[in-house]
């Protein structure tokens, strides 16, 4: 079973919201940023960078699937996959104040990374999986002024490599 790497929406792979327009206009003229769409609920416009697909498929060549944990739940793959170029991606359905009690039991017991902007339910996501399974786990805070970033996408790729192989992780279960 390949580990899983979680992937979060907002503050991680799409920035608007906590971000002012002053950066976002910056964001856009100067690094190539996108605006991609207005969010429904704040009618803020909504950013993505197109180096962070590249960037997420990376780990994807190191033998781990990418899989949405976002309350962007399926509309994950209808907006932010597009604008960061990335194929269809499983979801795991979550809702914003559960993320970690919906997302976690799903895992099926695989090592998992999730790359998120709260630290609250990355605690909550390792402890909870460290009473249901004891997986190998990788909570990486994202900090959600920025989003993405290649030192996020280096820890878990290094965890990844630390990793037993296949044949080694099927004797531990």
């Amino acid at each position: 079973m390949k580990p899983l790497v979680l992937v979060d929406g907002d503050g991680v792979t799409t920035l608007g919201l906590f971000t002012s327009a002053r950066q976002r206009g910056r964001l856009t003229r100067v690094e190539g940023w996108q605006h991609r769409w207005v969010d429904r609920y704040s009618g803020t416009r909504v950013l993505a960078n197109p180096a962070w697909g590249p960037m997420l498929r990376s780990l994807e060549e190191l033998g781990a699937e990418l899989a949405w944990a976002s309350t962007w739940n399926d509309d994950a793959n209808l907006f932010i996959a597009p604008a960061l170029g990335l194929h269809y991606l499983p979801v795991f359905q979550c809702s914003y104040d559960r993320k970690a009690l919906d997302v976690i039991p799903l895992t099926g017991g695989r090592p998992w990374a999730w790359l998120d902007d709260s630290t609250e339910e990355l605690s909550a996501a390792e402890t909870l999986s460290g009473q249901l399974w004891d997986a190998p786990c990788c909570p990486v805070p994202v900090d959600r002024a920025t989003g993405l970033t290649e030192e996020n996408i280096k820890t878990v790729a290094e965890w990844l490599s630390d990793l037993p192989g296949d044949r080694e992780r099927e004797k531990c279960r």
